[in-house]
This record gives C-alpha cells, sequence and structure tokens, in this order.
C-alpha cells in the first residue's frame, strides 16, 4: 500500500546568511512543498518518477551531482537503509528559495526510514539533512532550512537556535492582520553554483582574522568584533557587519512578533534586506528590483530576499486586507520589467511543518 509524505517549503522573514554561522534565526512552513508517494521495493533500488524531470533508477549508495536524482542519492547514503522504494516526488516551486532542496531531502529520508522501518527523532532528521547537503552535495549550509521544515507551526513563527537546537514558538497573535506573500521572479537558483559557498568561506575567514580558535562568526564576541572590525579587509569586514547585525534584527523581530508589531517587523526585514545587498553582497540586479517593488507597494509592512538572494524569490509582510492586491500590483510592476519571466506573485499561506 502506497503512502504520502508532505515536507513543506519554509520562509525566513529575518536571518538572512547566519545559520551556518552560530546565530538564532526566524522561520515557519507555508503550505506549498514536496509531496511524496512512496512503497517499498524488494530490493536494494530506488525508482523515482518526477512530474518534472521524468524516471530515474539507481542503487543506494551512488551518486551522481549532475542528476536530478542526487537528493535522493545522497539521502541514501547518508541513512544507509537496506530496501529501496518505488516514489513519485511532486515539487510546486523548485529552486525559488523556499528551500525545496531541504523540503525534498527531508521527504527522501523520512520516506527511507519508513520502509526500512528505521525510527528517527526530529534531531536526528535535521543532522541527517544537514549532512546530505553538506558532506554529500557540498553546501556550505547550516540547520535553518531542515529545522524549520521539521518544527514548522501553522500558528507560529519559530525562534530557533542553531546551535543548541532549542526552538521556541511565537504564536500568531489574534491582533495580527498580516498575511506573507511570495514573489517568485521567475529565476530558479542552485546554491552550490552561486557565490553562497564563497561567502560562507569568507565569513569563516573574517572569523578566524578576529579569534584565533573561532571557526565561524557565532564563536566570536560582538565587542571583540568592534574592537578588531576596522583591521579586517573590507569584504570580510562586510560579512561580519551583516551577521552581527542580522543577529540584532533577529532579537528584535521575534520581540516585535510577539507584540504584534507588523509595521516594526516589516522595517526590519526592509533593514536585513538592505544588509544583505550592501555587506553580504548577494542580491541579484532582478531580485533587488523585485523587493524594491514589494516593499513600496501599498499594504506591505516589509520585505527581503527569501533563499541565497541568488535568484529565487522576494518574501513580504503585508496587512491581511490588503495582501491580494498588493499581489496584484508587485506582478504588474514586475512583469513590465521583466516580461519574459515566469515570475508568481501570492499569498502563502502558513502550515504545519513535516507530514
Amino acid at each position: 500500500m502506497a503512502m504520502t509524505i508532505f515536507s513543506p517549503y519554509r520562509i525566513c522573514p529575518i536571518g538572512a546568511h547566519i545559520d551556518h554561522q552560530g546565530g538564532a534565526v526566524l522561520g515557519r512552513t507555508i503550505q506549498l512543498g514536496t509531496t511524496l508517494t512512496y512503497e517499498p521495493n524488494t530490493s536494494s533500488e530506488i525508482h523515482l518518477i518526477s512530474e518534472r524531470y521524468g524516471e530515474a533508477s539507481f542503487n543506494i549508495g551512488e551518486l551522481d551531482l549532475s542528476h536530478w536524482a542526487r537528493y535522493a542519492q545522497a539521502a541514501a547514503r547518508v541513512l544507509k537503509p537496506k530496501v529501496g522504494m518505488h516514489a513519485q516526488v511532486h515539487g510546486s516551486l523548485i529552486g525559488a528559495g523556499l528551500s525545496s532542496s531541504a523540503s525534498v531531502g527531508l521527504a527522501y529520508l523520512k520516506a527511507l526510514a519508513d520502509v526500512n522501518r528505521i525510527e528517527l527523532t526530529n534531531q536526528q532528521l535535521i543532522q541527517l539533512d544537514f549532512e546530505l547537503e553538506h558532506d554529500q552535495l557540498g553546501l556550505q549550509n547550516g540547520l535553518l532550512d531542515p529545522m524549520s521544515i521539521v518544527y514548522g507551526n501553522k500558528n507560529a513563527l519559530l525562534f530557533m537556535d542553531v546551535v543548541t537546537g532549542s526552538v521556541s514558538l511565537v504564536l500568531d497573535s489574534a491582533e495580527n492582520d498580516s498575511a506573507w506573500i511570495v514573489a517568485y521572479s521567475g529565476i530558479s537558483r542552485e546554491l552550490t553554483k552561486s557565490g553562497f559557498n564563497v561567502r560562507v568561506t569568507e565569513c569563516h575567514e573574517a572569523a578566524a582574522l578576529m579569534k584565533t580558535d573561532a571557526q565561524k562568526l557565532g564563536d566570536v564576541p560582538r565587542d571583540v568584533f568592534e574592537l578588531k572590525k576596522k583591521s579586517l579587509p573590507e569584504n570580510l569586514r562586510k560579512r561580519a557587519e551583516h551577521f552581527f547585525g542580522e543577529v540584532e534584527r533577529v532579537r528584535l523581530g521575534k520581540q516585535a512578533w510577539a507584540e504584534s508589531d507588523a509595521v516594526r517587523f516589516g522595517q526590519l526585514m526592509n533593514q536585513s534586506c538592505e544588509s544583505s545587498i550592501k555587506n553580504y553582497e548577494s542580491g541579484s540586479e532582478v531580485l533587488i528590483q523585485l523587493h524594491e517593488i514589494a516593499s513600496s507597494t501599498s499594504g506591505v509592512y516589509g520585505s527581503r530576499f527569501s533563499g541565497g538572494g541568488y535568484g529565487g524569490c522576494v518574501v513580504a509582510l503585508a496587512k491581511r486586507d490588503e495582501a491580494e492586491k498588493a499581489c496584484g500590483e508587485i506582478a504588474e510592476k514586475f512583469l513590465a520589467l521583466h516580461p519574459n519571466l515566469p515570475s508568481n506573485v501570492f499569498v502563502a499561506e502558513t502550515g504545519d511543518g513535516l507530514q
């Protein structure tokens, strides 16, 4: 009998590029994601059918980094199951900056564990997905994506400490009149082929220059950074400026959400995006245009890049009763600039985590 897993996509309204450096992040899941229907195989072969990519078959242990099935292959390599599966996979917005990679990776891990009767805790699922992308596929990622997807809650923003693994819920207040808008540029991105890994390396270099035993910026106290920042090369100083500023914006964002202060939260989203552009230097011209359109649209509190900022989408916070109208205005203005891009702007309803 076939079984089904739904692994949602996630948005990160504040907390850009800091989870891999040991900073706390904000995230939540939406009602879009990966749907995986599966049943056990009688051998070690994994057979996949994708509406988008076609069919693929491989044995547990194989890995082809150029193949669309690499996330399933990597999942099998880190989990090391004995039995394969037949599975059909569908993802609605692949490469849009909503963490479709972690979404599909977790779906494969959970399905393979199920057909092999392997019991996994939430913490083990998160760690395995990290190993899948970091060790097998070469992405210098953090824990934001898998933590958001595993612990997602329809009625709460997640405050996640990626160092301790702790997650706290910042519940949506009845006074909160906001809605989330996703504005997809129409340009998909592959983080391992973008500037993502370069920026992570620069963050590590900045940390080591300020504190000899530091492996990441989260190992450097803020006062040490303030003391030594002028001695850093300009590019490394900018990366560190972004990190320490974003850590503070996450703290303030958590407080603003708890107080139902959507205006303040939106301002922090705009500040986050501005720092991503100026200090982290991650925004493409198209994404910057989309952010500027979204954040200046009536009814929108603020917006920022979702994902690495190298393509993908912009996430915005808007007044609930003006969100649909705002979507139309954003779409119209962006389409006028880029008529050939398959862009898509919509209200994204929140949802629960991995099911």
